[in-house]
């Protein structure tokens, strides 16, 4: 039986990754000036049907408790602590290369640098959550960023970022959806 505090973990963390995914679709497609008319509301309907869908699997898991478990009680704990940690390097990595970028005249390149570091925080989230395909969203958003770096023009070399960024975050939500199923409770 999956433990179902993991379970809400992941259902938690596709609602994190699709709200992040709507994010980064609309910002890429702010940077693409000619997009047909339909792009913006597919981004949006795709966001708000994966996150309808996490926010439905998390709440069927009301009720459902876990056996208790001090083995488990400890790393839920540890695991807290630690994703405190990766969250705030995160966050003081982003807040420092905003403030450098922008100090010295490349605000542009701040949403590169964000999806650099965001892509890059996936690996020590998949080894502490336990969620393997954290390891494919890590390097593929990372290499698909550095891949958009050749893109000479640049709002199409954003437009791309964020396009992979949004793409990779949504197939990231639908695997774990598709994945993860809610335990019964014995």
């Amino acid at each position: 039986m999956a433990n179902i505090a993991h379970t809400r973990g992941i259902f938690s963390g596709g609602i994190i990754l699709t709200i992040a995914s709507g994010f980064w679709s609309l910002l890429a497609l702010s940077f693409w000036p000619s997009r047909p008319v339909w792009t913006i509301p597919a981004a949006v309907a795709v966001t708000l049907l994966l996150l309808l869908v996490c926010i439905q699997r998390l709440w069927s898991t009301r009720g459902i408790r876990d056996p208790q478990d001090p083995v488990a009680e400890a790393k839920g704990k540890r695991d807290g602590i630690w994703f405190g940690i990766i969250f705030g390097i995160e966050g003081a990595l982003i807040g420092l290369s905003c403030a450098w970028l922008g100090n010295h005249g490349h605000g542009d390149w701040i949403p590169i640098a964000i999806a650099l570091i965001v892509g890059v925080h996936f690996l020590p989230l998949a080894k502490l959550f336990e969620v393997p395909v954290y390891y494919w969203t890590g390097a593929l958003s990372t290499l698909g960023v550095l891949a958009c770096l050749l893109i000479h023009d640049f709002p199409l070399r954003v437009l791309g970022v964020g396009l992979v960024m949004a793409v990779v975050l949504w197939l990231t939500v639908a695997y774990l959806l598709a994945r993860t199923r809610v335990p019964v409770q014995s």
